[in-house]
């Protein structure tokens, strides 16, 4: 069969304009040129991969068509085509958190090397701080290649340390999350325990301690600070959750908002997905289990798509909010 007659039994449709050997399954929506299946990622991208290197790629879901299945198909798509530089990513993040680490022992040993007890605390404390401001900074450049990575660009290992910048939005926007959240749920918490302390059961302790009786008290204090943790669990639980979009939106932006939007936004974003959110951080955790009992070896993988499944659910409820725009990046 000459070649002519190939092409023409093959001619039942257009082909794609970057493999001209493959029909086309669509067009892209920025250029018109049409795509193959390798050129739209699965369907998943309505862009072609010269649009997508030229402008990025939105998002191919939002908050109010999105399903679970759709969030996993998106991320497991771009782990595959990046798990490799995802992987490293991940693990050179590892490899700062315990270089930071390192700061608090430094700092520590050197307290006690001047047998001094005061220095060694005021060192431990102003190295734990550096610690926390390190691995958040560098958490928010590793949330950044996992946009990229789901906006059809290159993991960039590189890009873990370009958000060094932030460190006063940062420190910021966590002063105010403990002020405004932290602060108040350990107020709860003590008021719960002055609860215990009202009851008596205290008092009785102080009594019976002497005899040796203490058990019998001790018991119903617990079941009593208990009943007030069961309590307030679900109250909890939907105040702080949206505190987990807290570093995507510190991310998402080269100028992240103020605190208080970054908050307001965050419970935007969470509005009417609380559900939702628990259960893909559930799946997202059932991928770490998984990846640890395939001997250890499978954490850092595992990990790198756990964190994509949650960097997408961010980009997914972000799309369509009153606070976010469509989550394309460039």
């Amino acid at each position: 069969m000459s070649e002519s007659d190939r092409d023409f039994g093959r001619g039942a449709g257009p082909s794609c304009a970057l493999h001209p050997e493959q029909v086309a399954a669509g067009t892209c929506t920025r250029c018109g040129n049409f795509m193959c299946d390798m050129c739209s990622e699965g369907g998943s991208s309505p862009r072609c991969p010269t649009c997508r290197a030229r402008a990025g790629t939105t998002f191919p879901l939002n908050r109010d068509t999105w399903t679970v299945n759709a969030l996993w198909e998106v991320c497991w798509k771009a782990f595959q085509r990046e798990w490799a530089m995802l992987s490293l990513a991940v693990l050179i993040s590892f490899g700062v958190s315990l270089g930071s680490q390192f700061l608090v022992t430094l700092g520590q040993g050197i307290g006690t090397a001047l047998d001094s007890t005061a220095l060694a605390v005021a060192l431990g404390l102003v190295g734990v701080v550096v610690q926390l401001v390190v691995q958040g900074l560098v958490q928010l450049g590793l949330l950044r290649v996992y946009f990229d990575v789901l906006g059809g660009q290159r993991a960039d290992v590189a890009r873990l340390f370009t958000q060094m910048h932030k460190v006063g939005p940062y420190l910021l926007t966590m002063l105010v999350v403990v002020a405004i959240i932290v602060v108040p749920l350990f107020i709860v918490g003590g008021l719960g325990f002055l609860a215990a302390m009202g009851t008596g059961l205290l008092h009785g302790i102080r009594e019976e301690a002497a005899s040796g009786e203490i058990r019998n008290t001790v018991v119903p204090v617990l079941a009593v600070l208990g009943g007030v943790t069961l309590v307030l669990i679900f109250p909890l639980i939907y105040v702080t959750l949206p505190l987990y979009f807290v570093q995507p939106e510190l991310a998402y932006e080269d100028a992240p908002p103020s605190p208080l939007q970054v908050l307001r936004r965050c419970w935007d974003y969470a509005r009417g997905q609380r559900l939702a959110m628990v259960g893909v951080s559930f799946i997202a955790g059932l991928v770490v289990l998984g990846g640890f009992l395939v001997c250890c070896v499978g954490v850092i993988p595992a990990t790198a798509m756990a964190q994509l499944l949650l960097a997408g659910l961010y980009l997914t409820l972000r799309s369509g909010s009153d606070e976010g725009s469509d989550p394309s990046h460039g």
